[in-house]
């Protein structure tokens, strides 16, 4: 009777186990999910689309670096011509506040009050002379009525470069501008005459071109018209004038 009963207590434990073992429930992580879904979650990105997320950056990068190098082209471009024309008008300026005093007289109201020009600064080394790209001419910087070595000035173009003369005799030349930085491609000098009275007023009208050295294609132009302060007599009538009226 007693082994009956361990028998049958036996097979009772091992339907129980089997029991337990065809109802467990999946195991879970710290988080709630199934080991398996947490598996596929945790799947990274495939090499194919790194691959395509580099060269849409790369391609990205690309442009904008073509930007930038263009907008700095364009800075650059701006900036020398920016250079160009002020250097261009410096020299300009110039020539307009030497040539403004051609042939000027300290005392003028004294010693021009005849109809016949006989002071040092009509005629000779001082008068008003334009030869193609060159023009020369004195004026009387101490005001004392003489024409000394430094009373001579005038203007001209070599070796594309803007030049002033600073002496008489000899000639002395002085460098304005300097190629490198600027060429000098075209200096044009076109002298008005006007009588009034026994007197001949005068302007000149000058053009002063210029290049950038390296690109010959970025070119610029300026000019300017300049009264001249003192008038002269009309005789003898200025060479410089053409033909007499």
């Amino acid at each position: 009777m007693a082994s009956l009963r361990i028998h049958s207590f036996d097979r009772s434990m091992t339907r129980g186990a089997a029991l337990l073992r065809t109802k467990s429930p999946a195991p879970f992580c710290d988080a709630g999910q199934p080991f398996g879904s947490q598996a596929r979650a945790q799947r990274g990105e495939t090499l194919v689309g790194l691959l395509v997320g580099l060269g849409v950056g790369l391609v990205v990068l690309a442009a904008g670096s073509q930007m930038l190098a263009q907008l700095l082209q364009g800075h650059r471009l701006a900036l020398q011509d920016s250079h160009m024309h002020h250097d261009l008008r410096s020299a300009l300026d110039t020539i307009t506040r030497e040539l403004r005093q051609a042939q000027a007289l300290g005392q003028a109201w004294r010693e021009r009050t005849t109809a016949h020009c006989a002071d040092a600064f009509c005629a000779g080394q001082a008068d008003l002379l334009v030869q193609g790209q060159r023009i020369s001419f004195g004026h009387d910087l101490n005001q004392d009525g003489q024409l000394d070595n430094n009373e001579c000035s005038g203007f001209r173009l070599k070796d594309h470069e803007l030049q002033i003369r600073t002496a008489c005799t000899p000639e002395v030349w002085t460098d304005l501008t300097d190629a490198g930085s600027l060429k000098m491609t075209g200096l044009t000098w076109q002298v008005h005459c006007e009588k009034r009275g026994r007197w001949v007023a005068r302007w000149v009208t000058v053009q002063l071109s210029a290049q950038w050295p390296r690109d010959p294609k970025r070119a610029l132009r300026l000019s300017q018209t300049v009264s001249l302060r003192n008038d002269v007599p009309a005789s003898p009538w200025p060479a410089v004038c053409g033909a007499a009226p």
